[in-house]
């Protein structure tokens, strides 16, 4: 039996420097200027996977926590909007941030950029893709609970939930790790 994957496609994110690499079979073919989160509301670190696509989406603060009347409450039409975890954290179109993006970090926890970018990205990327978040100064992603974040277990810990454990549950080549019982294969 033959079957043909699609191209590796792992979108980078520097908060640091408000940039985002995006790369495709290891070669970069495009870098974007964006925003992340700012303080009081940093965007996850870690590695994240493309949930879906939405190509309009309302966002409202108090889907969130903000509360309505706030000053960080917001109510916005986004376009191009790539979901990257359940609890709301999107890559998307920031019009109203375009002379913030590549300069500092002033979203709520999204990955903004303009809207040229924000549709590139969107047409580029597939769900599956990874998406990597470093030097946010936000929250690790966790593995299990807020979308695929299953890229931020170790290979060991992994392995040692896997079919390929011995009887004890423990890899043959790996002393015993306490695994979450998702991992397990029998669990």
């Amino acid at each position: 039996m033959q079957f043909t994957i699609a191209d590796r496609i792992e979108a980078v994110t520097d908060s640091a420097t408000h940039r985002m690499t995006v790369r495709r079979n290891g070669r970069v073919i495009r870098t974007i200027p964006v925003t992340t989160g700012k303080e009081g509301f940093r965007t996850r670190s870690g590695i994240k996977v493309v949930l879906r696509k939405e190509p309009k989406v309302r966002m409202r603060g108090d889907t969130v926590g903000i509360k309505r009347g706030t000053s960080e409450f917001y109510d916005l039409p986004v376009s191009y909007a790539t979901r990257v975890t359940w609890s709301g954290e999107y890559i998307h179109a920031a019009p109203w941030s375009v002379e913030a993006q590549g300069e500092e970090n002033v979203s709520h926890g999204c990955t903004g950029m303009s809207t040229e970018d924000a549709a590139w990205f969107f047409e580029t990327v597939r769900e599956g893709d990874i998406v990597e978040v470093v030097n946010s100064g936000g929250e690790k992603m966790a593995p299990f609970d807020n979308g695929f974040g299953d890229w931020n277990v170790d290979w060991r810990t992994w392995l040692a939930g896997s079919a390929l454990a011995t009887v004890d549950g423990s890899p043959q080549d790996a002393p015993a790790t306490p695994v979450p019982a998702r991992l397990h294969p029998t669990t």
